[in-house]
């Protein structure tokens, strides 16, 4: 018979105070260290938390109440302050668990297959689960990819934006790296747009300012020139003055010529709008250039597709861009061959090309030639600029059509693209 005065075993469980105790520090340790403003389970995480809670309370036996308070109060505090925290954010899917652990997938098409993964896996384990989990979990993770497809949607605007002028606005989804990126491209290009448009005025200021200052005494050497030839000189003296004659002549041309061409390709002189008949045109610039074909035994053969072409266009530049090409076969065609000038049409451009046969082994690439200052003759025994086919270039562009040209053998092509209007005949 057991004595009654005898002590019972002590008790092993810990006190309630203490559990009180370490469950009121471990609380309010939790609430202070997740005082962020950036979340740490979110809205999905807090339901798998609330789940894992139920579960542990029906079928961890060894937790017991008093622990399972301590625990039940800090996963109260985590809960409480992911769902306030959700609430200031407004409701945003970037706090949910899943979007930001689909963040770490950057192919977009990996991404998009893994919320259809999760939308299919929560669909499939509705019948397993408790359905307060089950469809706040599928709803979540639809509004994660609506979401995606929005900031997607976003980054295609901003392109479009970017492609148009538009101003770009970064947004905060998650292609936002990408339209930082592509704003700071807009602002660099932005900043070469305005670099190369204060480069040409100061390029037109100064090419302008040089002109108007060789024009004068340029004009001083052509009026005593022409004065001179009035004089009696002595032959030599009459031959020297011819050739300053001529090379003054040249360096106005030459003046006159970069002037024209820089105020063009700036865009200062903008292209006229008149209807004329481009057949028309073509003969007359042949009939300007008739004696100095006749000198240097040159044949102009033509081949028209039609008797009259009507084109809206620059009547007076196209004027020029055929001048060009005539004058440029004429310095440097061979002698006693013949000039192909052919115009063609389809149903979107009329066609001209210009071809001669070279006096000179042409060892130059198409795009070579059409430079500022370029010539095909290297020896430059011919007069010429190097302006006349980069001028040419630069008038067809400037009325919407394309100039090109073509080397085949000795055989050296222009072609002169001008676009049909509605209002061309």
């Amino acid at each position: 018979m057991l004595d009654e005065t005898e002590s019972e075993p002590p008790d092993s469980r810990v006190p309630g105070f203490v559990l009180c105790f370490v469950g009121a520090v471990m609380g309010i340790a939790v609430v202070f260290a997740l005082r962020r403003t950036s979340p740490l389970l979110g809205p999905d995480g807090v339901l798998i938390l609330l789940a894992l809670m139920i579960w542990g309370w029906y079928h961890l036996y060894w937790i017991t109440d008093d622990w399972f308070r301590v625990l039940f109060v800090i996963a109260l505090l985590t809960i409480a302050r992911e769902l306030w925290g959700w609430m200031l954010s407004k409701c945003s899917m970037s706090w949910c668990m899943m979007e930001r652990l689909m963040g770490l997938i950057t192919l977009p098409q990996l991404r998009i297959l893994g919320y259809t993964a999760l939308i299919v896996l929560w669909v499939l384990s509705g019948a397993l689960m408790l359905l307060w989990v089950t469809i706040p979990m599928l709803v979540l993770s639809i509004g994660c990819l609506w979401r995606y497809g929005s900031d997607l949607n976003h980054l295609r605007r901003q392109l479009k934006c970017w492609q148009e002028g538009e101003s770009i606005e970064v947004g905060r989804g998650a292609f936002s790296d990408a339209e930082a990126q592509l704003l700071a491209i807009a602002q660099q290009h932005e900043e070469a747009i305005q670099a190369a448009v204060t480069a040409e005025r100061f390029r037109v200021d100064l090419i302008a300012n040089v002109s108007h200052d060789l024009r004068t005494p340029l004009t001083s050497i052509l009026g005593c020139g022409e004065l001179l030839q009035s004089e009696d000189l002595s032959p030599a003296g009459a031959e020297q003055l011819q050739r300053l004659n001529q090379k003054a002549g040249y360096m106005r041309e030459l003046v006159d010529s970069l002037f024209e061409l820089t105020k063009v390709s700036s865009g200062v002189v903008e292209a006229k709008q008149d209807q004329i008949d481009l057949i028309r045109l073509l003969e007359q610039t042949i009939g300007l250039y008739d004696d100095q074909l006749t000198a240097a035994d040159l044949v102009v053969r033509r081949n028209y597709c039609r008797d009259a072409m009507p084109v809206i266009t620059d009547g007076g530049r196209m004027h020029q861009v055929f001048a060009n090409l005539l004058g440029n076969a004429i310095k440097y065609a061979q002698p006693g061959t013949r000039i192909y000038l052919e115009a063609l049409e389809d149903d979107a451009e009329y066609r001209v090309r210009m071809t001669n046969t070279a006096s000179y082994e042409m060892d130059f690439e198409p795009n070579e030639i059409l430079q500022r200052f370029a010539r095909g003759d290297k020896t430059r025994s011919t007069r010429g600029s190097g302006l006349g086919l980069s001028i040419a270039q630069t008038y067809t562009e400037s009325v919407g059509g394309k100039f090109s040209v073509a080397v085949d053998g000795d055989q050296f092509n222009a072609i002169v693209h001008l676009p049909k209007t509605d209002r061309n005949l």
